[in-house]
């Protein structure tokens, strides 16, 4: 016998089963069970028998055009067809059976629900009797349970596979979100294990760094990480708010609020709602709108400007500033309660110059950003270049090593930057001495760059005193050693003098070949 499967979620167990059952009581040709594929169309589910074929495959029945089977169905009993009963055969478009031949239907009933319906046809006459019949309904009722337990085995994969997309679209997205977040060392790892923590919640965040660090950066990694993922993300400069437009760009205005407002205006929070509000620079938030601020941190309603109807809105806050807002509430410029309120959770960003190697993770991550421009393939540092970021002090931090690491490229010409690409840059050197400290050789104490060949430093020295980075930082690091004793740890430490981690100098102590003993 032939089994013809129309979706691999029929191949149930128990359909085949009480099918093969059903072959071997009641001697047919063909048994067809049909599934309801929307309210008024049936399409074969399984189809078994030597009548049996590719063809049932896309078949499918209207009853609309068919109001004989729907009759059927609403009777909810089998019926056997007289076999000089005039009827159109249900199969005539894809089956070519005698015009005198077995017919009976049975409608699936599960539930109290007609859930489909089973047909059987044999090209001889007399092959069906009103015993077959009845207990051809006793079956269909075993039929109806299997028919069941295949949609919802349906429905199951449906909803695994469903899950599955979301899973890896989610996995993606946090993938590529953390990708825009590159750093490694501890201080850095710290700041997105606490990030990571609080996107799964709704509690305002107050992201606090200075200038460059990357906070807009992470207030999009918690929105991306966060249930709100799918929902929208509105930045807002606070510091760019005249105090005049401040309250109709945050909470809009109604038609004919003011002068020139023709139509209703949405504002920022009705544009963010279902997903994230970042406040950048909030401390420049003016006064006069800070109370209305509050109450949407702590009832989620405003009235638009000119309105009286209140706005209901769902929106997650998370708010940044460099400044001291603690300090702004002590001078009466930010109110208290909305400092707390905006304070739940504050997360501190570290400077670039307190995160070691993570330069060098950024530097790539850019690079490998502007390889996707055509003709910068190639582009690349030499080991003099990483050198030189290495040694910076960068203190525009993130944003200033994005914007040399961009110049140096078009400089490099999209090929290999050095560190001549990145001299120029308005960077200072971290190996440049404090005041009153001799100043390595061939390094200048106002930025740190080499001297030209055919000159004399600042101080006077021949041009040919000059020496590559690598001694100059070598002899810097052995001078700030000599003034500690050794000691690299500690308040008198040679990593305190040189403004560096321990784990930093120590990095570089161990690239450049340095031992406390031999200083």
């Amino acid at each position: 016998m032939s089994l013809y499967t129309e979706y691999s979620l029929s191949q149930s167990a128990t359909m085949s089963i009480v099918l093969e059952a059903l072959h071997e009581l009641v001697d047919y040709e063909l048994a067809v069970v049909l599934d309801f594929d929307g309210e008024d169309t049936l399409s074969v589910h399984t189809a078994t028998g030597p009548l049996s074929g590719p063809a049932f495959k896309e078949f499918s029945l209207s009853l609309t055009k068919r109001p004989d089977i729907r009759r059927l169905l609403e009777a909810e009993k089998p019926h056997l067809f007289a076999e000089d009963e005039s009827h159109v055969d249900t199969y005539d478009k894809i089956l070519d059976l005698p015009d005198a031949h077995s017919c009976m239907v049975s409608p699936l009933i599960a539930g109290g629900e007609v859930i489909g319906l089973l047909t059987l046809d044999h090209r001889s006459c007399g092959i069906f009797s009103r015993e077959i019949l009845n207990f051809i309904g006793v079956i269909s009722r075993l039929i109806a349970i299997a028919l069941q337990q295949a949609r919802r085995e349906a429905d199951l994969q449906d909803v695994t596979v469903r899950l599955a997309g979301e899973r890896n679209r989610l996995l993606s997205s946090k993938a590529d979100a953390y990708r825009s977040f590159a750093g490694e060392s501890p201080a850095w790892k710290a700041v997105v294990d606490m990030l990571t923590l609080v996107s799964a919640t709704s509690s305002p965040v107050l992201i606090l760094g200075e200038t460059g660090t990357g906070k807009e950066e992470a207030a999009r990694l918690i929105h991306r990480l966060s249930p709100r993922s799918d929902g929208p993300f509105v930045a807002v400069n606070c510091s760019a708010l005249p105090a005049t437009l401040a309250e109709s760009e945050l909470f809009g205005h109604e038609k004919g609020a003011f002068t020139g407002a023709q139509a209703l205006r949405k504002g920022r929070f009705e544009l963010a709602n279902g997903g994230t509000l970042f406040l950048d620079e909030a401390g420049d938030l003016p006064q006069e709108i800070q109370p209305k601020l509050l109450r949407v941190l702590q009832e989620g309603l405003f009235e638009r400007v000119g309105g009286e109807r209140s706005v209901h809105v769902d929106v997650r806050i998370v708010a940044a500033t460099n400044a001291d807002l603690s300090k702004a509430v002590g001078d009466g410029r930010f109110r208290e309660d909305l400092f707390y309120r905006l304070s739940v959770f504050p997360v501190s960003l570290p400077p670039l110059r307190e995160r070691g190697n993570d330069v060098l993770l950024l530097a790539e991550f850019f690079a490998r950003r502007l390889r996707e421009e055509p003709g910068w393939e190639n582009l690349s540092f030499s080991a003099d270049a990483l050198d030189m970021l290495l040694c910076r002090e960068w203190p525009g931090n993130v944003r200033e090593l994005k914007n040399a690491v961009e110049r140096a490229a078009i400089l490099a010409r999209g090929g290999e930057m050095t560190a001549d690409h990145f001299a120029d840059s308005a960077m200072r050197c971290v190996c440049v001495p404090a005041a009153g400290n001799p100043t390595p050789a061939g390094l200048s104490a106002a930025t740190g760059s080499a001297t030209p060949a055919g000159s004399t430093t600042p101080a006077g020295l021949p041009a040919s005193s000059i020496v590559s980075l690598a001694e100059a930082e070598r002899e810097h690091i052995r001078a700030a050693l000599a003034l500690s004793g050794g000691k690299i740890y500690g308040e008198d430490g040679a990593a305190r003098l040189l403004g560096l981690k321990p784990t930093t100098l120590q990095s570089r102590m161990k690239k450049l070949g340095i031992t406390p003993e031999r200083v």
